[in-house]
């Protein structure tokens, strides 16, 4: 398998063999076609690579305590705020205190940020079936087999 520039610059030489390489390649290059993955859909936010962290911190996870924000970006509480004061402006999230502990602020996705992770979610789902459209029954059930195998795999490592 042939590789460029933009699948080997992450890869340190001596973490993966080069079978193992070559699957980092292939699963890359599949994340990067589906929705969340399409770098241009990201760019189309004007957004920083914080804001966009921390929209996927929320997407992912839910409503998050600020400080879990911040532990989980690795930032400060103070920078945390104000991140989060320009995207409370812009509109992708709301602030308020928690229900279970009125001193703890917590923070979600607007529905307008729903609608964006929504909207690429749906471009990656139409990718998909337009590719598996393409595969025979024989070929969809060993990507399914794959896709599961790996799956399984990526959880027992999780959990190590």
């Amino acid at each position: 398998m042939e590789y460029n520039l933009h699948d080997t610059t992450v890869l340190n030489e001596n973490i993966l063999s080069s079978e193992e390489r070559e699957i980092w390649v292939l699963y890359m290059k599949v994340l990067t076609s589906a929705g969340l993955g399409d770098v241009s859909e990201w760019m189309k936010l004007d957004m920083s690579m914080p804001q966009m962290k921390v929209l996927m911190l929320l997407n992912n996870h839910g409503t998050l305590k600020v400080s879990d924000i911040a532990e989980k970006m690795g930032a400060s509480l103070s920078n945390t705020t104000g991140l989060l004061d320009r995207l409370e402006k812009s509109g992708f999230v709301k602030r308020s205190h928690s229900e279970e502990d009125r001193r703890s602020v917590v923070v979600q996705l607007t529905e307008n940020a729903k609608k964006i992770f929504r909207g690429l979610y749906e471009k990656g789902h139409l990718k998909l079936k337009r590719s598996l459209e393409l595969l025979s029954p024989e070929e969809k059930q060993a990507v399914s087999e794959g896709l599961s195998i790996l799956s399984r795999a990526l959880e027992k490592a999780k959990k190590e």
